[in-house]
């Protein structure tokens, strides 16, 4: 049988690849367990299922894929314009530096920055020295920034100027000796500089000054300094061990409590690999407008290392809200992105864009929340109707994964489903707590496993063995904490969520853990925290709490407290929208808080009021 004859059995696609589809005997007896009878690989050419992994650090990869492309961009930054001959030198520089400085192999260096060149250089500097980059939330105050630098004993910090007041204020409690301080301006043209009348030298004299304000000055150092200095070592790259840690990444995981994830040069590669095989337009010199934050897996794995990887230009944009991410997509009209469905509904909202040709789209990924089967029929009609022949492209991952485990490619698509697994990887749908697994339809809880998969968590031990568990079979899983299931051809719908969690903005919050601190408040009883719509974020956290009948304040002045407690013990992300107070919280049949009532009347209430 042809490949064209096996497409026409797939009605519910248009216009499939046929590189996708694997020519075996298709008539092969399900057994009706995805993890044995892996029905997805139809999909996908030999060439992917049978990719080798890069035996390379992250660093060597990425110049190895390169050296036919070094004339091209690697990234373009509001006008700078860098290519990848230039890149690699500068960050061959840069490795030199750090290694003056005294980093080595097995060295942890802490970057608290929004994506910028000079935070995707330091990564591959520091990855060529054997050095592990930790990742910090901007958003982090004071008290998380000092737990994160303590945890991993990090001698050198490199930040974004705008935090140096949270940075030293808590500096004489760490263990750094060495700040690096970039501003957003070292890689803006000259023109525009002059401009906004920021040229170097008052650019440099500016940030100094602000350095110069602070009590501990002495440790901090410009980046035009750092990159300044004399080098007296220059340094080869270190060879490449398996499981080599490359990166820190802090989250929620599945179960709420913060954790720090332990990323390898093998899980960065794996994802690159996955997605060069499959062949499905991304193709060298092509853009990437690069929508994701940095500190998140998905920023530093799947929108910083996959595209330069796969030789694509990484358009580099601090976008930080949907009108953000809009305005980017206007001014550069990039071939690939990806980014979070409220991003994605600003834009084909936006006047200007309505007008516009999109032909230039070929990849539209989304990821980080719910996309309502009406929203995505909307997307695909805007793009058909713009010149795109592109569909939008769901997906499902963790921060465990290193990002992406799951993805709709290209027109291999179901409405409401995030896609098959990358072809690497393994999805299977097992009763909760459990290694038995589920048959195709049947609902529990998903579980993946891949060479995307974790190392662990860093000396954690108790959660890790929660969320990586090894099956009677001797095979490793990621157990998610998500319920889902599959479709008889490897298609994963996600059902709920078997411990509650809202997603804002792509990050997960967890109501138990918000509750726990509002009912700090002396005059607390009760509280629910629900997720209620949000225009920009999804979704938002909201508070419902129940007073003590004894409370003897007034309404606001308890609401201020609450508020200030939360500002002090949440990260800015994680605030409530607000604290209403009600009467009393609806009761399930076995006593537990009705949360899940709560959350629908007062979505019906939000509805009906129009907002």
């Amino acid at each position: 049988m042809e490949n064209k004859d096996k497409v026409k059995k797939f009605e519910f696609y248009s216009d499939i690849p046929e590189n996708f589809i694997l020519d075996k005997d298709t008539s092969r007896k399900l057994t009706g367990y995805a993890s044995i009878d892996r029905p997805w690989e139809k999909f996908y050419s030999r060439e992917a299922l049978e990719a080798k992994m890069p035996e390379m650090t992250a660093y060597q990869y990425m110049c190895s894929e390169n050296q036919d492309n070094l004339d091209a961009y690697a990234i373009e930054y509001y006008g700078t314009k860098i290519t990848f001959d230039s890149f690699i030198r500068k960050i061959n520089n840069v490795c030199n530096k750090f290694y003056n400085l005294g980093v080595r192999k097995g060295d942890i260096v802490t970057i608290m920055s929004l994506t910028n060149p000079e935070l995707i250089i330091a990564f591959y500097a520091l990855n060529k020295l054997g050095a592990c980059v930790n990742l910090i939330d901007v958003r982090s105050d004071a008290n998380k920034i000092k737990e994160y630098l303590n945890e991993v004993n990090s001698g050198i910090l490199i930040a974004l100027d705008n935090f140096l007041p949270e940075i030293d204020e808590i500096l004489d409690e760490t263990f750094v000796e060495r700040v690096i301080v970039i501003s957003p301006f070292n890689s803006i043209p000259f023109v525009l500089r002059i401009a906004a009348n920021l040229n170097d030298k008052l650019k440099n004299s500016m940030l100094r000054e602000k350095i110069d304000s602070i009590k501990r000055k002495e440790k901090y150092i410009t980046w035009n300094e750092f990159i300044g200095m004399n080098s007296q070592f220059f340094v080869s790259e270190i060879n490449y061990e398996p499981n080599q840690l490359a990166a820190l990444v802090h989250t929620g995981g599945t179960t709420g409590v913060s954790k720090t994830v332990k990323l390898s040069n093998d899980n960065f590669n794996a994802l690159a690999i996955q997605y060069k095989s499959l062949k499905t337009g991304y193709n060298k010199k092509d853009t990437f407008l690069n929508g994701i934050v940095p500190f998140v897996a998905y920023g530093i794995v799947a929108t910083i290392h996959m595209p330069m990887c796969l030789g694509i230009t990484n358009i580099v944009a601090p976008i930080l809200s949907p009108k953000e991410f809009t305005e980017f997509m206007i001014k550069y009209k990039p071939n690939h992105t990806i980014t979070v469905p409220s991003y994605v509904d600003n834009f084909i909202h936006d006047d200007r864009a309505k007008v516009m040709d999109w032909s230039n789209i070929i990849h539209l990924g989304i990821g980080g929340d719910a996309f309502p089967c009406e929203k995505e029929n909307e997307t695909n009609t805007f793009l058909s109707t713009h010149g795109s022949s592109a569909q939008v492209e769901k997906g499902y991952g963790m921060t465990e994964l290193a990002s992406a485990a799951v993805t709709c490619l290209g027109n291999v698509n179901k409405l409401t489903s995030l896609g098959i697994p990358l072809p690497k990887n393994s999805i299977g749908i097992f009763e909760e707590n459990s290694d038995c697994e589920l048959k195709y339809g049947e609902e529990g809880e998903v579980c993946i496993t891949g060479p995307t998969m974790m190392l662990g968590y860093l000396n954690n031990l108790e959660e890790e063995n929660k969320v990586i568990r090894v099956h009677s079979d001797g095979t490793k899983w990621v157990h998610s904490g998500d319920l889902g299931k599959l479709d008889e051809e490897g298609f994963l719908y996600l059902v709920g969520r078997i411990k509650r969690m809202i997603i804002h903005g792509g990050f997960k919050l967890y109501p138990t853990v918000m509750e726990n601190v509002i009912m700090s408040c002396d005059d607390v009883d009760n509280c629910c925290v629900i997720s209620i719509p949000s225009v920009e974020f999804g979704s938002s956290p909201e508070g419902h709490v129940v007073l003590k009948k004894d409370r003897i304040r007034e309404l606001n002045e308890i609401k201020r407290e609450i508020q200030e407690i939360c500002l002090n013990e949440l990260p800015e992300y994680s605030q409530p929208d607000d604290i209403i107070f009600v009467d009393e919280l609806p009761i399930t049949a076995v006593g537990k808080v009705d949360y899940k009532k709560v959350e629908r009347e007062r979505v019906l209430k939000l509805t009906r009021e129009g907002k």
